[in-house]
């Protein structure tokens, strides 16, 4: 896996598009299985050689471009899942949320 398979490129045209406008990059939660396989794939998307190069390109990228970002991959734990590996529950979307606002508002109390 290369960076540019991940499409580097088009997130650093929407933060060059924001201009002045803070800008806060989300990886979202993924669910985690547990059992068969789950040594070798988190779920039914993501092998886990590939998710975890993704994430450490991606960290890098953040790091080389100054990009910020709120890391809340493994944040819901599998229960927090639907009957679809990419829905969460109405619980784990308010966790979401919550965090997801306090990072908001961090950022936002940043700026003048």
């Amino acid at each position: 896996m290369t960076a540019d398979d991940l499409a580097f490129d088009v997130m650093a045209a929407g933060f060059e598009q924001a201009g002045d406008v803070p800008v806060l990059l989300v990886n979202e939660p993924i669910f985690i299985s547990q059992g068969m396989n789950s040594d070798i794939r988190y779920n039914s998307y993501y092998p886990r050689w590939a998710y975890d190069e993704y994430r450490h390109m991606l960290a890098e990228q953040c790091l080389e471009q100054g990009w910020e970002i709120l890391d809340l991959w493994d944040v819901l734990s599998s229960n927090e899942f639907t009957e679809s590996a990419i829905h969460y529950s109405p619980a784990g979307v308010e966790q979401v949320s919550s965090l997801l606002g306090v990072a908001i508002l961090q950022r936002a109390n940043r700026i003048p």
